[in-house]
C-alpha cells in the first residue's frame, strides 16, 4: 500500500467502506475501502482533482473485539487509523462521517490493493 501511494500513509479521508464480513470460522473479517490520493489540484469544475485509485482490502484474523454502528446503503468514513493496543493486537478505527464506523482489534491484518479506474 505505501508503495502504491508512493511511501505515503494514505487518510482514507471520504474513503467508502465497499463490504464488511465475519466469520466466527477463525473469528475472522474482511473490510474491502474504496479510497484514492488527493491532490492540491483543482480541475475546470473546482474539484480537488484525485488520483491512486484503489480498493484496499483489510484481512482480520483473531478478531478479539469490535464495536461497528451505523452501517447502511453508503458508508463513508473520515478517516482510518491502524495502531496496536497495549495487549499487542491490531485496532482498526474507522472514524465517522457517514454511515459505519467503530473499530475492531485484532491478532493479525493483512492488506491487499486492487487499482480500479474511477
Amino acid at each position: 500500500m505505501l508503495a502504491w501511494f508512493e511511501g505515503r500513509v494514505p487518510s482514507f479521508h471520504d474513503a467508502e467502506i465497499l463490504s464488511l464480513s465475519l466469520d466466527h470460522e477463525g473469528a475472522s473479517g474482511d473490510i474491502r475501502i474504496r479510497t484514492f490520493q488527493l491532490t492540491p489540484d483543482v480541475d475546470a469544475q473546482g474539484f480537488f482533482v484525485l488520483t491512486k485509485h484503489v480498493v484496499v482490502r483489510f484481512k482480520l484474523s483473531g478478531i478479539a473485539s469490535l464495536e461497528l454502528s451505523e452501517f447502511n446503503h453508503q458508508n463513508v468514513i473520515d478517516g482510518l487509523i491502524l495502531s496496536r493496543t497495549a495487549l499487542g493486537l491490531f485496532r482498526l478505527e474507522l472514524e465517522p462521517c457517514y454511515g459505519l464506523s467503530g473499530f475492531v482489534e485484532a491478532k493479525a491484518v493483512a492488506i491487499e490493493i486492487s487499482p480500479i479506474t474511477p
